[in-house]
């Protein structure tokens, strides 16, 4: 069996964009050495290319790995006209590569290329960031973390006929010279790091869209500092560069001390001390001060016990947004009958941060921590399985409950605690009130709410677990979540739980629908 392999880095019927430069490597690889001093060619080209190098001639390898490796590279532009007309949009692209190098064991064969020349639709190289605040990195940490401190960014790249462009090469860099530096980027399948490289002034990371035409990957801050980042898409040879949908903040809150201060929040009602949801009402009216140098553009990110709440306001209008009650947060920031101290951080378009006090109180109740009710929930409920696995059939139904006895850990199994499982399929009804998960969803964020006498609470879980992980059977098409037997441990009967989960199709928002039932899950006498 002859091992000669020749492979170009580029998809070989990828979309590229006119006006475009593409580089791209030629390797040549074998399980015998490759014969020396050999070179490449490029022969039958279409007319609307132009190769940087001269491809009249042979172009001379380079080897490595005690001659099993042979590579060149070569890059090219797709031109804009050929002989004063037009390069058409959809119009056919085409070359092979040829190689008079050789093995012991054979030739190598000819690698053809036949894309296809497209007019970007400059609109879809702008990018969306689903999570545009990040928390910075504690100082001394060795490399980013990964605990929900990175979000998914992404984008769908179309021609102007709307045709989705698939294996199109892109340049993603920053506004501001190498602040790529201060991030760790992942693939799309959040597994494998993509290295910055340098192109032109800047630093940067080069991927293409996929099947589907979506270019995505994931991001990580790795700075102690305040920062943002303005992302731009770029296809290179100044055929556009487009900056991202929303800017990219990585923000923290540190107690500044009253000199260095911007004021302290002021929620609308409360002085000190208990604060209560008064009427039952599910939000308070909270109050930021005017501070020097306000400017349209600033981001006020809300913080309870230096964790970021989720919570933020642009400032559009000062007088109407400052020094008075106007911005409308919910009291289930708060974790009930636990002191929290209530602060925000301002974030300046440059990245510059400036800090509040804190206000110090402790939330007493008078509001359950619920899922939204004033959203469409167009996903199925999740299915809650005990600690024993998620055979499909070991479940807890809805308005059942969960008991001590569903959390243990028992003899011969693995987990405590419960595991949720999200269905995703291809078959989705458009007819249907509810659907399970598109497979190609990826990133969910599951919910959990929590309400008894003597615990009340909100948490979000991002961190799947695999049905490997897991063991036993199990739908793999599923997304499964752990939830500790820490986090639901100790909870009086009859306590209130539900679970929903969120996810973004199409740059928009999704709901599931909500399982709800009832917890007690105190340990008898005995049991941990």
């Amino acid at each position: 069996m002859i091992n000669n392999k020749i492979e170009i880095s580029i998809n070989k019927k990828a979309d590229l964009v006119i006006g475009q430069s593409v580089s791209f490597t030629i390797t040549l690889n074998s399980d015998t050495p490759i014969a020396s001093g050999k070179a490449v060619t490029i022969k039958n080209s279409s007319a609307n290319i132009k190769f940087d190098q001269d491809i009249t001639q042979p172009i001379l390898l380079n080897y490595q790995n005690s001659l099993l490796t042979a590579f060149a590279c070569l890059s090219f532009t797709v031109l804009e006209e050929v002989k004063d007309i037009p390069v058409q949009d959809g119009s056919d692209i085409y070359f092979e590569v040829h190689t008079d190098a050789a093995t012991s064991e054979g030739d190598f064969n000819v690698i053809k290329f036949t894309g296809k020349a497209n007019e970007i639709d400059v609109n879809s190289l702008a990018l969306f960031v689903e999570k545009p605040y990040l928390k910075t990195v504690v100082t001394g940490d060795d490399k980013p973390s990964e605990k929900d401190n990175f979000t998914a960014i992404h984008t769908i790249l179309k021609s102007i006929s709307g045709k989705i462009l698939v294996g199109t090469p892109i340049f993603v860099t920053s506004s501001v010279h190498h602040k790529m530096n201060d991030f760790q980027f992942k693939d799309a399948n959040n597994k494998q790091e993509i290295l910055p490289e340098k192109i032109g002034p800047n630093e940067g990371i080069s991927i293409s869209s996929d099947q589907h035409g979506l270019v995505k990957f994931y991001l990580y801050p790795k700075v102690s500092e305040v920062t943002s980042l303005v992302l731009q898409l770029v296809i290179l040879n100044d055929v556009a560069d487009i900056r991202a949908k929303k800017i990219l903040y990585v923000a923290n809150y540190i107690n500044p001390g009253y000199m260095d201060s911007i004021g302290t929040p002021d929620i609308a009602g409360f002085s000190m001390g208990d604060l209560f949801a008064n009427q039952g009402l599910a939000y308070f009216l909270t109050t930021v001060s005017s501070y020097d140098n306000v400017a349209i553009g600033d981001v006020v990110l809300f913080f309870v016990n230096g964790n970021y709440t989720g919570y933020s306001v642009t400032i559009e209008d000062e007088k109407k947004q400052l020094d008075q009650p106007s911005i409308r947060l919910p009291y289930t920031i708060f974790e009930r009958d636990v002191l929290s101290e209530f602060s925000y951080t301002v974030i300046k378009e440059g990245g510059d941060a400036l800090y509040s006090l804190p206000l110090p109180l402790n939330y007493v109740g008078g509001v359950p921590y619920e899922p939204e009710s004033e959203v469409k929930r167009s996903y199925d409920m999740c299915i809650v399985h005990p600690s024993i696995g998620v055979d499909p059939n070991i479940a807890i139904p809805p308005v059942n409950s969960i008991g001590y006895d569903n959390i243990m850990k028992y003899p011969g199994y693995t987990y405590n605690g419960l595991f949720i499982e999200i269905i995703r399929s291809q078959d989705n009804d458009s007819k249907a009130q509810l659907n399970p998960v598109p497979l190609d969803i990826t990133d969910i964020t599951l919910n959990m709410y929590i309400n008894s006498d003597n615990k009340s609470f909100t948490k979000p879980y991002t961190k799947q677990i695999s049905l490997t992980e897991i063991g036993g059977p199990g739908n793999k098409d599923s997304i499964y979540f752990h939830i500790p037997y820490e986090d639901i441990v100790g909870i009086n009967w009859r306590g209130n739980i539900s679970f929903d989960y969120q996810f973004f199709k199409d740059e928009t928002i999704q709901y599931s629908a909500v399982w709800d039932g009832y917890i007690g899950t105190t340990p008898p006498p005995g049991y941990n």
